[in-house]
């Protein structure tokens, strides 16, 4: 990696596995930081065993989130592999892990025993519902989190079952939480000389971005109502079915809607035509927007959807297609974006994958190593960091302790 990426000369100690830990230590090695991706000396991280998509035996999820890290296989439980973690940590500057609350400290490796070595450490605990309260002990997976923080509630058909989001959506968003959190207490621990203990939690998280849903339910006492596509603050701004096929409509403000009923193929929907006066404010539209998505799609349907977005455009009225995530991934916007990138596996050959979202300009994130195999950096980063020979090294494989 560049000396000149961001985040060069940090050292991460990653002990986390699955998702939302995986995730942001992948954020830190595109930066720049070295990453030390512990794992089960036999297993590894549980998403190896994640298919059935699969790249010449390698998991399709495993290689979305580890990228840019160095794989060692260490057992936790012995207790070779416990000093070995601690030898690590008084050399990292940050510590990722997602263990239950307590499993750690149960361990001997909890926050105030890796630091006794290393004042400026940071530790950063992914968790489900945090490290107090009354979930506290329960496990952390992101469907049920996302039935617990309302969002699933706001998800679907307005009449029908309520929807997880497609994608992990409270894990991602954790793992750029407990991004944040870190290069914040990365900050202190340089101005302050001393580290201290991150918490992040799935649950959290997910409160945190309920955004305007969560203030208009703390300010109006009320549930929010599920309205499946539908705005619960804007109107209209949903998809609307064209000829052949769908269309995103995102009316953000009234000079918009003025200017997409001057287009003549709304002009039934003009105050002077049959159309509501009350439809020139936002207020108006959302409070009548039944009646208004009712005339809205009568008109939609009469056109193509590409002919629609056409005379949109040219109106400055916001509008989109609704893409399949491959359909997304081969847009040209993503390749003049710089969105994928390609490496090469040790043994899995070369493959494609979304690349950072960062475009600094003076330190830009250009160059990805493949997600490693397990152990496959053992002892590289024993021999580096700890000045382990060889025959050290062979005699803790030998005994299991290590892959």
């Amino acid at each position: 990696m560049s000396a000149l990426l961001p985040l060069h000369g940090v050292t991460v100690l990653d002990l986390s596995r699955v998702l939302a830990g995986p995730y942001a230590t992948q954020i830190f090695g595109d930066l720049g930081a070295t990453v030390w991706k512990v794992e089960h000396p036999t297993r590894g991280d549980d998403t190896r065993a994640w298919g059935p998509i699969e790249l010449e035996g390698e998991s399709a999820y495993f290689l979305s989130v580890n990228r840019n890290k160095r794989s060692l296989g260490v057992d936790l439980k012995s207790d070779e592999g416990k000093a070995l973690i601690k030898r690590l940590a008084a050399k990292a500057d940050v510590v990722f892990e997602n263990f239950p609350p307590g499993k750690l400290e149960a361990l001997g490796l909890g926050f105030d025993v890796l630091r006794e070595q290393n004042p400026k450490l940071v530790m950063t605990s992914v968790t489900a519902f945090g490290r107090v309260g009354p979930l506290s002990s329960e496990p952390g997976y992101d469907l049920v989190v996302q039935g617990y923080g309302g969002i699933m509630a706001l998800t679907g058909p307005e009449d029908g079952a309520p929807h997880r989001v497609g994608v992990p959506i409270v894990d991602l968003t954790t793992g750029l939480n407990a991004v944040i959190g870190t290069l914040a207490a990365l900050r202190t621990a340089e101005r302050d000389g001393v580290g201290q203990h991150v918490d992040v939690s799935l649950f959290d998280t997910h409160l945190a971005w309920l955004g305007n849903v969560g203030s208009n339910a703390l300010i109006s006492g009320q549930p929010s109502p599920r309205l499946g596509n539908a705005h619960p603050n804007v109107a209209p701004y949903q998809p609307y079915p064209c000829a052949d096929g769908w269309i995103l409509l995102a009316v953000g403000n009234d000079g918009q809607f003025e200017r997409l009923l001057g287009l003549e193929d709304f002009a039934s929907l003009r105050p002077a035509n049959g159309g509501s006066a009350e439809w020139a404010t936002n207020n108006g539209r959302v409070t009548d927007r039944v009646v208004l998505a009712e005339k809205l799609n009568a008109v939609f349907g009469q056109r193509n959807r590409d002919d629609w977005m056409t005379m949109l455009k040219e109106v400055r009225v916001p509008c989109g297609p609704i893409l399949r995530p491959d359909e997304a991934l081969a847009h040209p916007q993503t390749s003049a974006a710089g969105m994928l990138a390609t490496m090469t596996h040790a043994t899995a050959g070369p493959f494609q994958a979304v690349a950072s979202p960062y475009h600094l300009d003076r330190t830009p994130v250009t160059e990805y190593s493949a997600p490693p195999t397990l152990g496959a950096d053992t002892d590289g980063v024993l021999g580096e960091a700890l000045g382990m020979s060889a025959d050290e090294v062979a005699q803790l494989r030998a005994a299991g302790v290590v892959k």
